[in-house]
């Protein structure tokens, strides 16, 4: 298991979900250069809620690979997994919270996630072996 990609991918994941959904919100409303300014202000909070009500998702994906540690899983498998878990926690949790803007918060984290799995390569071998 990677666990700088694992890091990798939460914190460019909290990074760019705020920044999606921006951009989703900005092309069905007509955001004008306050509400730009009033989102660069909410950027910090949104990331540090982002980061807590992730906790939950992402120890619960630490866990299940530290179980499965010594099994023979292939790296893409995994990372499809990570994005996959990660997707359906945060549709668990931006449902559980049932705002009025729930579901574009849970399709930007959702895309960010996805992005960011993508976007970054993972180098696999492990520090034991030669």
């Amino acid at each position: 298991m990677n666990w700088t990609f694992t890091g990798r991918h939460w914190t460019f994941t909290l990074l760019c979900g705020p920044i999606i959904f921006a951009v989703i919100n900005g092309f069905d409303t007509n955001w004008s250069s306050n509400n730009y300014f009033d989102f660069f202000q909410l950027y910090p909070f949104m990331i540090f809620i982002g980061f807590l009500f992730s906790l939950p998702t992402y120890v619960f994906y630490i866990l299940l690979l530290t179980h499965f540690k010594h099994k023979k899983i292939k790296m893409l498998n995994e990372k499809i997994a990570l994005i996959i878990i990660v997707m359906i926690g945060v549709f668990i949790t931006t449902a559980l919270i049932n705002g009025t803007v729930w579901l574009d918060l849970a399709i930007s984290y959702s895309i960010s996630s996805i992005i960011t799995g993508l976007f970054f390569t993972q180098y696999f071998k492990d520090e034991t072996e030669s």
